[in-house]
């Protein structure tokens, strides 16, 4: 049996079980938050996409209420209720230590683990302050319930007349501990919008601060006054900036914001963190998560040379149409133009009727890059050694050599050295610096191995160019007797052109390898349709439920002459087949 004082112990000791519960769900949880961006919709949207409510926890709770119902109904004037009371309250118990390894194992097994930034530590103290209100209002609610004499449906057995059969019957009921095990129910189903609310209660305070650090890099980039070059593009934005920054690292000190960091609170961090009078050169990756975006970036790093990648598909998702793509992209020249500086831009990155519509509007200073412009690629090799290009700028020719691989890279290389040489460097320090450019991680980076295969990773992210150019590349990375391997999960981000591009580059994949390791085969079935159709039967075709599945097949059957092309690895937003 339990008294006043047990029953007292035993609810404190779910509260805090609970509450570690809501920690480590919360925790889970933030992690997908953290990969949306903090974006409260795109969050929630994503968690109906795939159903990450709470089950098993939940499921548990219901069953202590039903239990609790029926058993008082059943044992209403039996001994054992006093005992049942003390069993149930450790089920709950129960429900939340196993509530609590489900989320501890989600996140074990996630491929980008929660990054817990002071954000995020705010978020979370702001989250737990909530749970701990709304389960101190369970607490109460739940105890107002009556746990005395009540009325309940019972059954006679001593009449034939279905109007007498059900009759009402005085029994002693414990209502407490029924109300609790379904709110409870609510509670840990509006843990992702208890986060969300954290989030929006937050949000003034975050602006505060991000005005604090926005204000004191701007303060600092006045005073240094460094000159900059600025780089956007829907891709090989972050291959040309590190090439870029490496040309120009080798004639002056230079600083470029590293990996993929293009947001205005990524580089501010940058700036307030990194950047040195000693620095002359400051490249910066400029990203387009909407319409005014790079107009906002340009405030903060004003340039003096603008450099524009590519207008395409890979956020077509995001701004539903090329000319939106591009008016934002072109954000980039109108900042330019009004420091006086000039644009370098890529025209075989760009539709020509978008790219005229866009110089028409947009008027300035360009120097033009591609096939028909100021400075063109003539001639290109790649070798197991890497890239040579034959090149002209205003009728001379010059030979590039670049230990890159991958023919979308000839893009980026003629980009950048477009681009130094618009700065004013001479083409012998460019073609000095281009040779000894490092291998860019996770971007067609090479790997050979005396005892292994030619491992390519190109795993960071990926597009339909690139992708194209990837392929291509295990035509001249295979030795002699091995076979052309290709695992991927496809591409991300392409919206209305996600089945026809998965489709061309299925087809593609047919004749550039031997064996296709396909990962999520329900998100790309047109890649496997495409695939199917032009291979004749000549290439090997798996399917995986997961990158670490497919990759586990390969390292198994990889053979010393082959080359293995890793295309894409898709974040847990897209992989994820978690179950709370």
């Amino acid at each position: 049996m339990i008294d006043n004082f047990d029953q007292i112990i035993l609810w404190l000791l779910i509260g805090l079980t609970a509450l570690w519960f809501s920690f480590e769900r919360g925790l889970s949880l933030m992690m997908f938050f953290q990969q949306e961006e903090y974006d409260d919709g795109r969050f929630l949207a994503w968690l109906k996409e795939k159903r990450g409510f709470d089950r098993a926890t939940s499921f548990w709770l219901f069953g202590i209420g039903l239990a609790a119902t029926l058993a008082h109904a059943l044992l209403a004037d039996s001994g054992l209720l006093s005992y049942l009371g003390g069993a149930l309250f450790l089920l709950t118990f129960g429900a939340f230590i196993h509530g609590v390894r489900r989320s501890k194992s989600v996140r074990d097994n996630s491929k980008k683990p929660l990054v817990k930034t002071t954000r995020v530590k705010r978020i979370m103290a702001v989250f737990m302050a909530l749970n701990l209100v709304i389960y101190i209002g369970i607490s109460l609610i739940s105890n107002l319930a009556p746990s005395g004499e009540n009325y309940a449906i019972g059954i006679t057995n001593n009449s034939d007349s279905w109007l007498d059969i059900i009759s009402f019957n005085a029994l002693t009921y414990n209502w407490p501990l029924v109300v609790q095990a379904f709110l409870l129910i609510g509670y840990c189903q509006l843990l992702p919008v208890t986060l969300v609310f954290a989030n929006k209660l937050l949000e003034p305070m975050e602006e505060r601060v991000k005005a604090g650090f926005r204000k004191d890099a701007i303060q600092k980039f006045h005073t240094l006054k460094p000159k900059v070059i600025a780089i956007t593009g829907s891709f090989g934005k972050t291959s040309t900036k590190h090439i870029l920054s490496h040309v120009l690292g080798a004639a002056a000190p230079s600083l470029a914001t590293p990996g993929s960091v293009n947001t205005d609170m990524g580089i501010t961090r940058v700036i307030r963190e990194q950047l040195k009078p000693e620095h002359q050169y400051f490249v910066v990756e400029m990203g387009a998560y909407g319409p005014g975006s790079i107009a906002r970036l340009c405030k903060l790093t004003p340039p003096d040379v603008g450099l524009i990648t590519a207008v395409g598909a890979a956020h077509y998702e995001r701004f539903k149409s090329l000319d939106t793509v591009a008016k934002a992209k072109f954000e980039l020249a109108e900042a330019t133009f009004a420091q006086n500086g000039n644009v370098v831009v890529n025209t075989d990155g760009i539709e020509r009727g978008l790219l005229e519509d866009r110089l028409t509007n947009v008027p300035g200073n360009y120097l033009k890059v591609g096939e028909d412009g100021d400075v063109k690629l003539t001639k290109l090799e790649q070798t197991a050694d890497g890239l040579s290009l034959t090149i002209t700028d205003s009728g001379e020719e010059h030979l590039l050599k670049c230990p890159l691989f991958g023919r979308h890279q000839a893009g980026n290389i003629l980009l950048a050295a477009a681009c130094a040489r618009a700065i004013g460097l001479p083409w012998s320090a460019i073609k000095g610096a281009l040779a000894s450019v490092p291998q860019i991680r996770h971007r067609l980076e090479v790997s050979k191995n005396a005892a292994g295969p030619t491992l390519v990773n190109d795993a960071y992210n990926s597009n339909p160019v690139g992708f194209a150019s990837a392929l291509e590349s295990l035509d001249a990375l295979v030795e002699e007797g091995g076979r052309r391997i290709l695992v991927t999960p496809g591409m991300v981000e392409l919206g209305e052109k996600h089945e026809s591009e998965h489709e061309r580059l299925g087809k593609l994949a047919a004749h550039h390898c031997d064996v296709v390791l396909v990962v999520t085969p329900e998100r790309i079935p047109s890649f496997l349709t495409g695939l199917q159709s032009a291979s004749d039967g000549q290439v090997t075709i798996m399917s995986f439920s997961t990158q670490e599945e497919a990759e586990n097949w390969a390292k198994t059957n990889w053979q010393t002459n082959d080359v293995v092309l890793f295309e894409n690895n898709l974040p847990d937003l897209y992989e994820a087949t978690f179950k709370f």
